[in-house]
Formats: structure tokens, sequence, C-alpha cells
């Protein structure tokens, strides 16, 4: 079966059909949400070139394996990671989208990309967590990748990333609804 998702909304629906919960659907609606802001900004303000759309996919399908781990919905897990890339790819999503179902959890590999760590920090922030590791890791692929040092990327990514995770209350208030 091939499906086309081109949107975080065609994302949604892929995930509907494949029988997650209102709960799963609204969380990647919320990572979304994020990515969203911090695409945007982290493009805008730090002059960073990525694939924006890629990353909007990849926070919209990044925990899909939880439709078959469903313990790992309320609880902790790993098996959900490898779990959803495979069923992205048997619905015929592209590898390069189905990866971040594991990219999003293991994102202190080394050979990880800039949209990679997007997609583990909108993960984050959505909720209003901060990871300094994850956080300290984009700051410095951004720097080599716009030919700065590291101080001087820091401010600005610390308060972008404080601002998203500001409303991350309201965002958990509204994952209960």
């Amino acid at each position: 079966m091939s499906r086309s998702v081109r949107t975080p909304a065609d994302a949604g629906r892929l995930l509907a059909d494949l029988g997650a919960s209102p709960w799963l659907v609204r969380h990647h609606e919320l990572v979304v949400e994020a990515m969203q802001v911090l695409a945007s900004r982290v493009h805008g303000e730090l002059g960073v070139a990525f694939d924006q759309d890629l990353t909007l996919l990849g926070a919209a399908l990044h925990d899909a394996g939880k439709v078959i781990h469903l313990g790992e919905m309320s609880g902790p897990g790993h098996e959900h990671e490898a779990a959803g890339e495979q069923l992205l790819i048997s619905q015929g999503i592209p590898e390069k989208v189905a990866r971040f179902c594991v990219t999003h959890a293991c994102w202190d590999d080394d050979d990880r990309t800039v949209e990679d760590l997007l997609v583990a920090l909108a993960d984050k922030l959505w909720k209003g967590k901060r990871e300094e590791g994850l956080e300290q890791r984009a700051v410095a692929l951004i720097a080599q990748l716009t030919h700065r040092e590291p101080w001087q990327v820091f401010a600005p990514f610390d308060a972008i990333c404080e601002a998203i995770a500001a409303d991350g209350p309201d965002r958990l208030e509204r994952s209960r609804t």
C-alpha cells in the first residue's frame, strides 16, 4: 500500500486510519505546533537552511509506533521507535520521513542531521521540557552549518527554545481535551 503524506494533516489522517487514539493524534498535532515555531525561528533568526517540510512531517509521525505499542503511550519504552519506522514504510511512507520514529529518541548518535535534532527538540519543547544535552548538540551543529562559533548561536537559540517551552503548560492542557 502506498500513501501520499505531504502535510501534517495528511499524517494525522494516516495515523487515524492506522488506529491511533485521539490522544496520540493530538500529541502529534501539538508537537507539529511546536515544530512550526521552532523551524520558522531557527531558519529566520539563525539563518539555518534545512528541509522545513520534512521536519513537520517528522514531527507529525515520530510516535507512529505507539499505534502498535500501546503501553508506551503512558509508560516508558523504546519498542515503538523501530516498529513505527517499519509501520510507516509498509504504508509507502518514504524512509527519509519514517526514520524520525527512530531518530527522535536517538538524537545523540553522531550522524544526526539538523532536521533530526529539531524534531527531537520539538518533541521535548511542546510540553515545556528542556533537554540540555540535545540543545547543546543542536547549538554545535547550527554553529557548524552557519560558520559561527557556538557561543554566537547559544543565546538566540536558547531564547527560541525558552519561548516554545514557555507555552508548554498550555499545550499540555490542550493535550487533555
